[in-house]
C-alpha cells in the first residue's frame, strides 16, 4: 500500500491544474507513481519532464537505455520496473556493466571510453543520465510505496533481483 495517497483523476486541485492532462492527451491513464508524486503537482510535472525528453532522443538507441533500466531494477529490487527481456549480446553486455557501474557510483574513465566507442559521447552521456533517472524512480517508488498496478502483475512472472553475472 502507498504510504501517500495516490491523486485520482476527479480531485478537484489536479482537475484544476490539469496535472494529468497530458496522460489524457496520450490515452492512457497516469500510472501510480504519478499519482503518488501529484501530492506536490510542480514535483510531478517536472518529474514527468525528464523521462519524456529522454525517451525522445535519438543518440543511444531505445533497446539499450531500456535494457539499462532493466538492470538498474534488479540492482535496486524495483518490481515496478521490470520488464521481461532477452538474451544480452556484448552491447547489452556493456550496458548493464554501465548500470551496476552508475548504481554503485563507480563509472571509471575505462569504462566511460568504452561507452563513448560503442554510442559515441552524446549517446554516453544519455544512457548513463537515463540509467540515473530511473535510480531515482525505483527509490521514489519505494519510499513512497508505490505498488506495481493490477494490469501489470504479468510483467513479474520471471521478476527476481540477482546480483550480477557479469562480473
Amino acid at each position: 500500500m502507498a504510504r501517500v495517497p495516490l491523486v485520482q483523476d476527479d480531485d478537484e486541485a489536479a482537475r484544476a491544474g490539469g496535472i494529468f492532462d497530458t496522460f489524457k492527451d496520450e490515452g492512457r491513464d497516469p500510472s501510480d507513481i504519478f499519482r503518488a508524486l501529484a501530492n506536490v503537482p510542480g514535483l510531478m510535472m517536472a518529474h514527468r519532464a525528464l523521462p519524456q525528453a529522454l525517451r525522445s532522443r535519438e543518440s543511444c538507441p531505445p533497446a539499450l537505455r531500456e535494457l539499462g533500466v532493466l538492470r538498474l531494477a534488479q540492482l535496486v529490487s524495483s518490481a515496478y520496473e521490470w520488464r521481461e527481456s532477452a538474451f544480452f549480446g556484448p552491447a547489452e553486455r556493456l550496458v548493464l556493466t554501465a548500470a551496476e557501474a552508475v548504481h554503485e557510483m563507480a563509472v571509471t574513465d575505462e569504462l566511460f571510453g568504452e561507452l563513448e566507442a560503442a554510442l559515441g559521447r552524446p549517446g554516453a552521456i544519455e544512457l548513463i543520465v537515463v540509467i540515473s533517472q530511473y535510480e531515482a524512480v525505483a527509490r521514489i517508488i519505494q519510499a513512497l510505496g508505490v505498488e506495481v498496478e493490477a494490469d501489470h502483475q504479468h510483467h513479474l512472472t520471471d521478476w527476481a533481483p540477482t546480483p550480477s553475472p557479469w562480473r
